[in-house]
């Protein structure tokens, strides 16, 4: 099973769409299927996205820029999990563990993923920190939707058993 999630830099600018699921080896593994100018095109993406896939989670941070097109997608039939601050706090803790401490993330290297992470920087949220989407010079939006996507994958995914799935 894989978690999609988008986002969106403030203003619209460009949107990113990520996806996060495990891999045979266990290891997660995110990517950026989409990222482009504009947001028009994200709710018919995450459309045909879901339709294909079938994902056990659709994450849309409710206080972020995407936030907009969390009602055309549950119009469109598309069940949002709507990440509150601490989930985000949570999100962003969990990958940047995952990605550095105990090294089982894995992505391929995309151009705008490796950009978003060149330039990005945190801000506090409570006792914790999310990414920083106002104070940056580079787009994030790839950087969030994947981190987003994971945490949604975190939290909806069936969990495994000795290579059993339990739904």
């Amino acid at each position: 099973p894989v978690a999609f999630a988008a986002d969106a830099m403030p203003g619209g600018s460009h949107a990113a769409v990520g996806v996060a699921g495990r891999r045979a080896d266990g290891l997660l593994h995110v990517e950026v299927v989409d990222h482009r100018e504009g947001t028009a095109w994200v709710v018919p993406r995450l459309v045909e996205l879901n339709a294909k896939h079938g994902p056990c989670a659709v994450v849309i941070d409710p206080t972020g820029q995407a936030g907009s097109l969390i009602g055309e997608l549950e119009d469109a039939g598309i069940e949002v999990l709507k990440p509150g601050a601490r989930d985000a706090a949570a999100a962003c803790g969990q990958f940047f563990e995952a990605a550095t401490d105990s090294g089982t993330l894995r992505h391929r290297g995309d151009a705008s993923l490796s950009a978003a992470l060149g330039g990005a920087q945190s801000r506090p949220l409570s006792d914790a920190w999310a990414w920083a989407r106002r104070a940056v010079t580079v787009d994030i939006s790839p950087l969030v939707a994947v981190t987003l996507a994971a945490w949604g994958h975190a939290e909806k995914a069936p969990v495994s058993d000795a290579g059993v799935w339990i739904i």
